[in-house]
């Protein structure tokens, strides 16, 4: 029963690293779109300098990006719903971990026996059913290769750090 603990609470930890990384990652998406949804703004006032009516159709195709840009924005953009989704998924991981190291911690220092944890251990495990589909939806609907090696860096520092494994 230790071993099945202690894969759980590394899997529960690296969702919480995985999910802070994709969360950093929507963020940054959302700064340099801003950054380059106002640069392009700004650049409006520049447009009607007396210079441009040589380039008419530079002028075009900067508006016509400036447009496209607006438009596609739903789409590029993480809402703030999703990121609310997304603090909620990081906040079950956190309380989800500490309930399964405390477990762990009782069980690998002999306060419960087997029985009583692999008990304790389903009862958590039920709890998981409550964030699946929003861990589906905001997490695994495509993995982020550079956030997962990410979290497993984070994970295995982690554990080094905190348990000398």
């Amino acid at each position: 029963m230790e071993a099945r603990l202690w894969d759980e609470m590394m899997q529960s930890k690296h969702g919480h690293f995985y999910s802070l990384c994709i969360l950093q990652n929507k963020k940054d998406i959302i700064k340099w779109f801003n950054i380059v949804t106002l640069s392009i703004s700004g650049a409006g006032g520049i447009l009607g300098w007396k210079v441009w009516t040589n380039f008419p159709v530079i002028v075009c195709i900067i508006i016509a990006v400036m447009q496209l840009i607006k438009l596609l924005q739903p789409q590029i953009i993480p809402s703030d719903k999703e990121l609310d989704k997304l603090n909620k998924v990081i906040n079950f991981y956190v309380d989800y971990y500490n309930k399964l190291e405390s477990l762990w911690y009782d069980h690998y220092n002999n306060r419960i026996n087997d029985e009583e944890a692999q008990r304790r251990f389903y009862e958590l495990k039920e709890s998981e059913k409550s964030i699946n589909d929003l861990v589906n939806e905001v997490i695994k609907k495509g993995v982020n290769k550079k956030a997962y090696k990410s979290a497993e860096v984070d994970t295995n520092s982690y554990v080094q750090r905190t348990f000398n494994r």
